[in-house]
């Protein structure tokens, strides 16, 4: 199967998802994937294709019309969709169109920024079916380079979801990891004209997290995302400093 269910922290973002690659190249220095499917760093960052994964997918999603199973199907949690392999292969291209041949729900994570824009003709035909996410991290397109070596920088992405916002297709960011409260909280501000949904986490397996007052950021981002208005999500991780 490559449409799974989620577990942990993951099933918290989405109750169903599909990983079209094995590996990423972005290069994120907080990525936790490799651990998680024991890979070298190393060679996660040199993905390809999974075996079959569209002919498999098809079967998936032919199992979930059958069933009228209407749960949003992420891509991805372990890979990105719009790496820079996917320039080549158009995996997430192709999964798209099954996908939304077979009337199913998807939500999009990415960091891939303008490569993520072909796909947008797909997203618009199918606006009631999809929402378009990004993962906005640090503010500063410098320091992204640094971190996020791969992935488009910060700026980029936030253009990809204005351009989406246009469109008329749904919007949402995930800020997880948070480095910096401050970042997270600018990248708020900039934003909040054209997201429709923010979710935030904090930072894990790093040791910069405890260099974080997790209570005192958990309090604040929640009176911040209050004063938008736009729809948020605290994740159970950084929820729990609420209490």
């Amino acid at each position: 199967m490559i449409i799974y269910e989620p577990s942990g922290k993951a099933g918290e973002y989405s109750p169903l998802a599909a990983n079209l690659y094995r590996g990423c190249d972005h290069g994120c220095e907080y990525c936790y994937a490799p651990a998680a499917l024991r890979m070298t760093v190393v060679d996660f960052k040199n993905p390809s294709p999974r075996k079959d994964v569209i002919e498999q997918l098809k079967k998936d999603t032919v199992k979930m019309h059958k069933a009228k199973d209407c749960r949003p199907v992420l891509l991805s949690f372990t890979s990105d969709p719009y790496q820079k392999l996917d320039v080549e292969h158009e995996l997430t291209r192709q999964a798209l169109q099954n996908l939304f041949y077979h009337r199913l729900n998807v939500s999009i994570l990415t960091k891939g920024g303008k490569r993520s824009e072909r796909d947008f003709d797909l997203l618009t035909d199918n606006k009631t079916k999809c929402q378009y996410g990004a993962t906005l991290v640090f503010a500063d397109d410098a320091e992204a380079l640094i971190r996020e070596p791969g992935a488009a920088p910060t700026s980029e992405r936030i253009e990809s979801l204005m351009k989406a916002h246009a469109l008329g297709i749904s919007t949402w960011i995930s800020f997880e990891p948070v480095y910096y409260p401050e970042d997270c909280f600018k990248l708020i501000e900039q934003t909040k004209g054209f997201v429709d949904l923010f979710k935030v986490g904090k930072l894990n397996y790093r040791p910069e997290a405890k260099l974080v007052d997790w209570s005192k950021f958990a309090h604040e981002v929640k009176d911040k995302l209050e004063q938008t208005g736009v729809e948020y999500y605290i994740k159970d991780d950084l929820r729990k400093y609420l209490k």
